[in-house]
Order: structure tokens, then C-alpha cells, then sequence
């Protein structure tokens, strides 16, 4: 009985930083460009170029926002493959 309450709380725990994973990324997803917006109405309203710099903040805050999830993503995909027992081994089949 044991053994099962322990395997339950792996689960729980793994589908608890599941949904602490998915929160994180949502966050940065939303707020990220708002705060380079932000900065970017800040920028257009001292200097007056009407909305350019926010637009180009809010851009550059959700491409780099993107780019940062997709490479964080490739790199943990490479690191399950090399754990999982399909792996190759550096003997070649004959």
C-alpha cells in the first residue's frame, strides 16, 4: 500500500510542475510584450514618434519571448532523448 501512495505522489508531483510549467510560459507569453510595450509608449511619449517604439518593443518582447520558450523546449526534448532507453549507442550495427 505503500509503494502506491508513493508512485500517486510522483504523479501528483509531476502533474503539479506540469501545470507550474504551463503557468510560467502563459505568463511570460502575456506579460513580456506588455512590459516592452510599456516601454516602448514610454519611449514614444518622451520622444513624441507617436506609437513606432512600442510597436517595435511589443514585437521584439514576443519574438524573443518565443524564441526563448522554443529553444528552452528543443533543448529539454534533447536531454529526454539522450535519458530514454532507445538511445543508440555508439556501436554500429552489422
Amino acid at each position: 500500500m505503500a509503494a502506491i501512495d508513493e508512485h500517486d505522489q510522483e504523479e501528483r508531483r509531476r502533474l503539479n510542475q506540469g501545470f507550474g510549467a504551463a503557468l510560467t510560459n502563459a505568463f511570460e507569453i502575456a506579460m513580456i510584450p506588455a512590459v516592452f510595450a510599456g516601454a516602448g509608449w514610454l519611449v514614444d511619449r518622451l520622444a513624441g514618434t507617436g506609437w513606432v517604439f512600442t510597436a517595435v518593443l511589443a514585437m521584439v518582447g514576443l519574438v524573443g519571448t518565443f524564441l526563448k520558450l522554443y529553444y528552452r523546449y528543443s533543448y529539454q526534448m534533447l536531454e529526454l532523448e539522450e535519458a530514454g532507453p532507445w538511445r543508440r549507442t555508439s556501436q554500429t550495427p552489422r
